[in-house]
């Protein structure tokens, strides 16, 4: 093959990854809005990009919808679960921040600890439960187990969601009014598409085996 045609073809699936990450992100988004779908929406999301990564199926939303009814009622679940801790972190904080002395300090520890489990969770389960059966606690345990057994992994995945997060409330806002429309586009596609090659490498060292890539065939 020609250097034009290398390049040519590297430019093709360039783009049409980026449109599967946009079309992604605004299933996400719009799969969200009722709240308490969150999880099925993020483990979908998970199933998709661990999928991708692996050069699986491309028929990135058919398949995204075939993953958002797998398990529903226990994906909402872990979802909640997911979305009670981050709001009792939040709150932690908030609440030590408040403090001063060593109650700040002490409470900023709580806080760091509650930040570090519930970060811990968010980081595994919703992978773990888009391609492997278990029980809620079961899941739990699986998910906080592959953190702390992989640490330098766990820490890329938070970075990839927590750049974005930080580029929002440290840049200027005028710059936020230009490049808004990304986050709308990429803006939790992005960091997940690069986390999943992280969640894909820990679950497939941990499990023995890569997860299964998702077929049209094989959900049906």
């Amino acid at each position: 093959m020609s250097e034009k045609n290398k390049l040519a073809s590297s430019l093709g699936l360039f783009l049409r990854r980026m449109f599967d990450l946009m079309v992604l992100n605004v299933l996400w988004l719009l799969c969200c809005l009722p709240v308490f779908t969150f999880g099925p929406a993020s483990s979908a999301l998970s199933r998709v990009m661990i999928t991708l990564v692996r050069g699986g199926s491309e028929a990135v939303a058919k398949n995204f919808f075939l993953a958002f009814r797998r398990d529903f009622g226990r994906a909402v679940v872990l979802g909640l679960i997911g979305l009670l801790g981050l709001a009792i972190a939040v709150s932690d904080i908030l609440f030590a921040l408040s403090l001063s002395g060593g109650m700040k300090i002490l409470f900023l520890i709580v806080a760091a600890l509650v930040c570090f489990l519930v970060f811990s969770y968010l980081a595994y389960i919703f992978a773990l439960h888009a391609f492997f059966e278990n029980s809620i606690a079961g899941q739990i345990r699986n998910a906080l187990s592959l953190a702390a057994a992989s640490p330098m992994d766990t820490l890329a995945i938070w970075l990839c969601f927590a750049v974005p997060v930080a580029a929002i409330l440290l840049l200027p806002r005028i710059v936020l009014v230009y490049i808004g429309f990304l986050y709308i586009l990429f803006g939790v596609s992005c960091p997940a598409y690069f986390a999943a090659k992280h969640q894909a490498k820990v679950i497939a060292r941990f499990d023995g085996t890569q997860p299964p890539a998702q077929t049209e065939e094989a959900d049906q």
